[in-house]
């Protein structure tokens, strides 16, 4: 049953992402032409950017007490308007932690989650992000959560680079789980 409402929220994410970047902001390409002859500005396109994240993740908390630094994957849909410093990102995420050597008790430890996460940009490259996520941890089953964090931004040539250092927080029963992922990725 859990498969199938975190299956449904993807699909649903997805279809409102391909929704929401179909759709144009402006005046369109059939404006009319001011009667000095000069031809209108083109319309502003929305077009989302696409990107993926790896990285190293660190456990923290009671996490950090028994499992060692493991690994983080992510990938992002990120919707930004021209000329304002913020964006809207839905991201996916999964981040591994192994059993630290020597512990008899005790399992590896994989968490995902998902979510929508605010950008804000600061000046040229590095940025503010915060958001709310679902989060799903071996053994702790499906809980609320939150991020925030900050990085850096490169654009290039056709796409972008990234780097940015977060801190995930899974509200779960007890101290929660806490992790800090340091990732770097590309986005086009």
């Amino acid at each position: 049953m859990r498969l199938r409402t975190l299956l449904s929220f993807v699909a649903l994410s997805l279809g409102l992402g391909a929704a929401a970047s179909a759709q144009t902001s402006g005046p369109t390409d059939n404006a009319p032409v001011a009667s000095s002859g000069s031809a209108a500005a083109p319309a502003p396109v929305y077009y989302p950017q696409y990107g993926g994240t790896f990285g190293i993740a660190v456990p923290a908390g009671r996490l950090g007490d028994d499992h060692s630094a493991g690994y983080a994957i992510g990938g992002l849909v990120e919707f930004a308007v021209p000329n304002q410093p913020y964006a809207l990102r839905a991201e996916a995420a999964f981040q591994r932690f192994a059993l630290k050597s020597g512990r008899t008790t005790g399992q590896d430890v994989n968490l995902f989650s998902i979510g929508p996460t605010i950008m804000y940009q600061l000046n040229n490259a590095p940025f503010l992000t915060g958001g709310i996520a679902i989060y799903n941890a071996s053994g702790e089953g499906t809980r609320p959560g939150f991020n925030f964090g900050a990085g850096l931004h490169f654009p290039l040539a056709d796409f972008g680079a990234l780097a940015e250092a977060r801190m995930h927080v899974m509200l779960a029963e007890g101290r929660p789980i806490l992790t800090l992922p340091l990732s770097i990725g590309v986005k086009f």
